[in-house]
């Protein structure tokens, strides 16, 4: 080798240290201007804002016009006729009707409209407004029909309830009503619904007791509970030759039974009426009794088989 390739200097590339070029690569990211994307989000906010706004407009606009549309006269309802009724007015049935179809306020959707009326409140309203009405019906005769049909059944007078106690076999008659009674007509299912304007009972049995007396009976039932069993024991003793003319309740577990011209009889709710039928008719075919039903004052029928009965004084 030369002498002047000796003398020469050598960079040996090799051992160079990477520089920028050589360094890695870097990843360029192109991004909105920070201004650019805040204007994006407020359009779009602004955007969906609007569709909103329109949308409920729009409903408004809908629930607006139906609102109108159901206030047309073509759609009122003109008439109440009303059938069935015996001793309540009409007129006083169309009167709370008519309260019912425009209580004072302004809806929405009329009340009055044929299609939109609330049938399904007038009908319960009916009966617990008028308790002498058992139950009601609506109808109407055509789909435009503007008159619309109130039938109504009112209850049967079953027998009576009245106030006080007492053995009515002093009563003049079988089931009369004694002087300074209130009394009040109960049906099969023992429900008060008017005041008695009769002095007989429909059944010829009154019913005493047994319900609340600080304000007028009706609305109130008369032995929720016991009433289907008491009337069961009275149907057996008719049954039997036995005239009954009360029916008087105790306390929450008695009641007591007068036979006209004759004796009362004690007993207990939830007690079989066969059962206690059967040991009535034993006790007054024995020795002791036979013949002698004119001197006993009651006959007791609370204890099973266990008999008892006092004569009177």
């Amino acid at each position: 080798m030369s002498n002047a390739v000796r003398r020469s200097k050598v960079i040996d590339l090799r051992k160079r240290k990477p520089g920028p070029a050589q360094g890695a690569r870097r990843t360029i990211r192109l991004e909105w201007p920070a201004h650019r994307k805040s204007s994006l989000r407020t359009r779009h906010r602004k955007l969906r804002a609007l569709l909103v706004l329109v949308a409920l407009s729009i409903g408004a606009g809908a629930v607006y016009g139906l609102s109108v549309l159901t206030y047309l006269p073509q759609f009122a309802i003109k008439e109440v006729s009303v059938s069935g009724a015996k001793n309540i007015p009409p007129p006083l049935i169309r009167a709370f009707i008519d309260t019912k179809l425009n209580d004072g306020s302004y809806h929405l959707f009329s009340r009055e409209n044929i299609f939109l009326y609330p049938k399904a409140d007038i009908v319960k309203s009916i009966s617990e407004y008028f308790p002498r009405i058992l139950s009601a019906q609506i109808s109407r005769d055509a789909l435009m029909a503007q008159v619309i049909n109130v039938t109504v059944v009112e209850r049967e007078p079953f027998a009576r309830w009245c106030e006080g106690t007492g053995n009515r076999q002093e009563a003049i008659g079988n089931g009369n009503q004694t002087a300074g009674q209130d009394c009040f007509d109960i049906d099969e299912a023992g429900f008060v619904f008017a005041k008695s304007a009769s002095t007989t009972s429909p059944g010829g049995v009154v019913f005493t007791g047994g319900l609340a007396t600080s304000s007028p009976p009706i609305g109130q039932t008369f032995l929720p509970q016991h009433f289907t069993g008491v009337l069961a024991f009275v149907s057996r003793l008719k049954e039997r030759g036995y005239q009954v003319t009360d029916v008087s309740v105790e306390n929450e577990q008695d009641f007591k039974v007068s036979l006209f011209g004759g004796f009362a009889l004690r007993a207990s709710f939830g007690a079989d009426a066969d059962t206690l039928v059967g040991n009535l008719q034993d006790v007054l075919s024995s020795d002791s009794l036979r013949g002698k039903e004119n001197k006993i004052e009651y006959v007791d029928l609370r204890f099973g088989n266990r008999v008892y009965y006092k004569n009177k004084n």
